[in-house]
């Protein structure tokens, strides 16, 4: 262990967790700025949230959208420390506690916290939050209830006492919990909009440190500081987002001074630009966010194997990244399903094992000889010369919009009749999730990069971001092994093992990985990007020197 994580008691890093995944994490508070410093009180922070949230159910959404306007307003049992993504703070969870055998985690959480409407927080609510996410009722989606797969069961203790266990011991268990979309919600609040279908898509409840008071589509989105926070008080008084849909208008305006930042700049001319504008801090950070092509399994003919490796097959990734990367910041590429540069990369010689992905950058694919292999395959497989394929698409981001576009153009090579069909974000997010599709070009942003994060919620048959439908016992229960072993070593080997065996199935075929871009005025201070985009985005620390 880390020294220094010794000596921080109330913080559960990475590494303390993966090797140890048991004992006490108590309570603690890391410094809130360098002593050079001095925040200064009041003023409203004006941002660009790049669109209107098509609701603001966090737990049901799978878009920025949506958590950039909610962050602020809702709290986690813990969250990723503002400094370092890799270690995790108590949030509403002021002390927790791993049993010996790794199974059952107890939250304590913090006494005379409550909502914005005034009520209570209880452990019940926080039972219920989890339950939700992992058990959705009825017409409520849940893109993330993967990430608690392994939970058994989910216990409230009295007040403030809340205890999950788990099926296996899991190293990466706390890091899931915290996803800054697990937000806890009033059980007495979403519970009747639960039992209606409807979820909490209107209203934000929460005990974070703004709440919303003030929502007009294509407007603004006004948060307010709740002076009854619980943790130390907001230095802002007030967050206007602004929803600007393009980045070249988001780029005007602060560039005009009519906004102090955003957060979402995947085009890297327009960001560009910013970098040389004086007074302005402008970057690109590697996020753990990748584009796939996701066929629907339940779709002929997209349920026989060799159509979808036929897919694979087909695509230049290395132009894909050259094409699309400037527009939509799809930069980087990774060997396997894990982020670039992670531990658990496959070798160059796994990789080319598996149908096209040998035209990753540097790997030296013959692409023509791969797309004779793949017009040979859907031959095999029954399917006609110029077969119609409509991809949907949301039309406000680069990764989803350009991405289809380019891998339309691609797959005609191939004898392939294949039409984008452009639409809004709510719309788009309706028929994928119903399943009204033949493929999509999906941009999957994670909260997190440790296995279980990545794998569990992006490739297993229960995983929330299962959109094609398939079904594989086998492939679950590789993930299942690998997720509870404690033996760094042993469960190395296991996560290539289970990337071996999805990418045989080709039942997503990678494309990319992300890098989403930041800017704001120099005026705006205690912001800290981090590499996963969605974390650090509650705003309690950040203050405006103007």
């Amino acid at each position: 262990m880390n020294r220094n994580d010794a000596m921080q008691p109330g913080r559960a890093s990475r590494r303390r967790v993966l090797k140890a995944g048991v004992g006490a994490l108590a309570a603690g508070a890391a410094p809130r700025w360098s002593a050079a410093q001095t925040p200064k009180r009041g003023g409203t922070l004006r941002l660009s949230s790049g669109g209107d949230p098509p609701d603001f159910d966090v737990h049901q959404t799978a878009t920025y959208l949506s958590q950039f306007v909610g962050a602020p307003c809702y709290s986690t049992l813990m969250r990723a420390d503002p400094k370092d993504y890799n270690r995790l703070l108590p949030d509403l969870a002021e002390k927790t506690d791993v049993s010996a055998d790794g199974r059952t985690v107890t939250f304590q959480l913090r006494d005379g916290v409550v909502f914005h409407n005034g009520m209570p927080l209880t452990a019940e609510d926080a039972a219920y939050s989890l339950e939700r996410i992992r058990n959705p009722a009825k017409g409520i989606v849940s893109p993330r209830k993967g990430l608690l797969g392994n939970v058994e069961a989910i216990e409230a203790r009295g007040p403030r006492t809340l205890v999950v266990r788990l099926s296996q011991a899991q190293p990466d268990f706390l890091f899931l919990v915290s996803n800054p979309f697990n937000v806890i919600v009033p059980k007495r609040v979403a519970e009747p909009l639960d039992a209606q279908g409807q979820g909490m898509k209107r209203q934000i409840v929460g005990t974070g440190p703004f709440r919303l008071t003030q929502a007009v589509d294509g407007q603004i989105y006004e948060l307010t500081r709740f002076d009854k926070y619980f943790g130390p008080a907001p230095f802002l008084e007030k967050i206007q987002m602004f929803p600007i849909r393009g980045e070249v208008e988001r780029s005007a305006a602060l560039q005009g001074k009519r906004i102090d930042g955003c957060f979402f700049f995947p085009n890297e001319s327009v960001l560009a630009t910013l970098r040389k504008v004086p007074g302005m801090t402008a970057l690109r950070r590697p996020t753990p966010t990748f584009i796939n092509l996701i066929p629907n399994v339940q779709r002929k003919p997209f349920d026989d194997p060799r159509v979808r490796e036929a897919l694979s097959l087909a695509l230049d990734r290395e132009s894909f990244i050259k094409t699309v990367g400037p527009l939509s910041g799809a930069f980087y590429h990774s060997l396997g399903l894990m982020p670039p540069g992670s531990p658990y990369s496959l070798s160059a010689a796994d990789i080319r094992q598996f149908g096209g992905y040998d035209t990753l950058p540097g790997l030296g694919g013959n692409l023509a000889a791969n797309r004779a292999r793949a017009i040979a395959l859907l031959e095999q497989a029954g399917v006609p010369r110029g077969f119609k394929i409509v991809i949907p698409t949301r039309g406000d981001v680069p990764a989803f919009r350009d991405a289809a576009i380019n891998i339309a153009s691609q797959l005609k090579a191939v004898n392939l009749d294949v039409t984008v069909d452009i639409r809004d974000a709510g719309a788009f997010y309706t028929i994928e999730t119903k399943g009204e599709f033949q493929m999509v070009v999906h941009s999957v942003a994670m909260g997190g990069s440790t296995p279980d994060q990545i794998l569990g919620e992006g490739y297993t048959s229960y995983g929330g971001r299962n959109y094609g439908m398939w079904k594989d016992d086998a492939l679950d229960a590789m993930y299942k092994a690998q997720s509870r072993e404690l033996d760094a070593k042993k469960r190395g080997e296991l996560i290539r093992q289970f990337q071996l065996a999805f990418l045989k199935t080709h039942y997503q075929i990678n494309l990319a990985w992300v890098g989403y871009g930041a800017a704001y005025w120099n005026t705006v201070q205690g912001w800290n990007a981090l590499p996963d985009l969605y974390a650090n985005m509650q705003f309690g620390e950040v203050w405006l020197d103007a």
